[in-house]
């Protein structure tokens, strides 16, 4: 006998999935962070690069949870795989655009840049230009009825990303992470050891950790978010099939990047408040320069990839999210090239807000209107 109704069993469930990603990203991230140091890798890479994996990795296992894991093979579950995948570089290039140029405006009184931004546009153009042309190659992709051509495209794709990888480390300009946190397998191992008399406090096991705890600390991570992943996919097809009768890739293009993308995106808030606009515009844009180029790439060669210019249709939805991202990821990417030192407002990163509000409402036309979906029948 179910102790909860249906409809608050699987809300819980869903929340439940969120939770499971955020955590499993904070403690993935903080174990490869220290994975980096262990390998030696440089700081600026491990917070530019591993950081950014790491970040990154939730929104990755959703779509490859929903084709191979044990829901995979049915159209839902692809729709959430291709929703997912879309909904990331979407969500970087209009919302969390949008909240660094409200951030400039708002802590504009306190900043000593006033409401203008200094920031490395060198590397910003780098980050973009990798991201559009991956981006727009990925959109061309959908629209190529051609296997051989699509998985021609998804192989320059991973090689445009590990060219991304060989230009930022040899211009030495990847932004840099802030100091490293204590490892929180480590904190948790030194609170129970405190908790018992006689303990060896020679032992720095959060501080300077051994390499076996970063390892175990990783795996923790990594069944933490396949596990949130597994819960997700199953009840994004709960809420898009039970609730609202919207096309699964639309739910999961909205939602997919809330729980997974956005909450890391914060931080930019808070480096913006700080003055450091390099930092906080290289975590959304080197975000942008991987989402657009690798998880795409699974998603052109294990999806049915379904981005099409037919009004009307999920697909369209779906390559619509992909317009919009690259527009307003080209209109940053030639501002920052006109700028020659000058410096840049807030103005143009308020765009991004704009094409989120559009989307949004297409989104209510094609499912009330043109009832995609079969939501007047649901």
């Amino acid at each position: 006998m179910a102790i909860l109704p249906p409809v608050w069993e699987n809300s819980l469930l869903l929340l439940a999935s969120f939770l499971l990603l955020l955590l499993g990203a904070e403690v993935f991230t903080n174990a490869v962070e220290w994975l980096g140091r262990r390998l030696g890798v440089s700081e600026s890479a491990t917070g530019s690069i591993l950081a950014a994996v790491g970040t990154a990795l939730p929104e990755t296992m959703i779509p490859i949870i929903a084709v191979f894991g044990s829901g995979g093979g049915t159209k839902a579950a692809e729709e959430v795989g291709v929703g997912a995948i879309l909904g990331a570089p979407f969500m970087l290039a209009t919302i969390a655009m949008f909240l660094v140029g409200a951030s400039v405006l708002y802590f504009g009184t306190r900043r000593t840049h006033g409401q203008e931004m200094h920031f490395n546009e060198k590397s910003t153009r780098r980050d973009l230009s990798f991201f559009l042309v991956g981006y727009t190659l990925a959109f061309l992709a959908a629209l190529i009825p051609n296997d051989t051509i699509s998985h021609g495209i998804g192989a320059v794709l991973v090689l445009l990303y590990l060219f991304y990888l060989y230009r930022s480390l040899k211009s030495g300009e990847l932004v840099e992470g802030e100091d490293l946190d204590d490892l929180h397998l480590g904190l948790m191992i030194e609170g129970v050891i405190d908790r018992f008399p006689g303990r060896n406090t020679d032992s720095n096991h959060s501080g300077n950790p051994h390499s076996v705890l970063v390892a175990v600390q990783t795996l923790i991570a990594l069944g933490l978010i396949i596990g949130g992943a597994q819960v997700f996919v199953s009840q994004t097809q709960w809420v898009s099939e039970e609730v609202l009768g919207i096309p699964t890739a639309i739910v999961a293009l909205l939602i997919a990047p809330l729980a997974t993308e956005l909450p890391e995106k914060f931080n930019s808030i808070i480096w913006i408040s700080r003055d450091k606009d390099t930092l906080a515009l290289g975590n959304i844009s080197g975000a942008m320069a991987f989402q657009g180029t690798l998880p795409v790439t699974f998603g052109i060669l294990f999806t049915s990839w379904d981005l099409s210019l037919s009004w009307g249709t999920s697909g369209f939805l779906n390559g619509l999210s992909a317009i919009l991202a690259i527009v307003s990821g080209g209109l940053l990417y030639l501002r920052a090239r006109r700028i020659n030192g000058k410096k840049m407002t807030a103005r143009p990163f308020l765009v991004g807000g704009l094409f989120y509000l559009l989307f949004i409402a297409i989104v209510v036309y094609h499912v009330v209107v043109l009832d995609v979906g079969g939501i007047a029948g649901h």
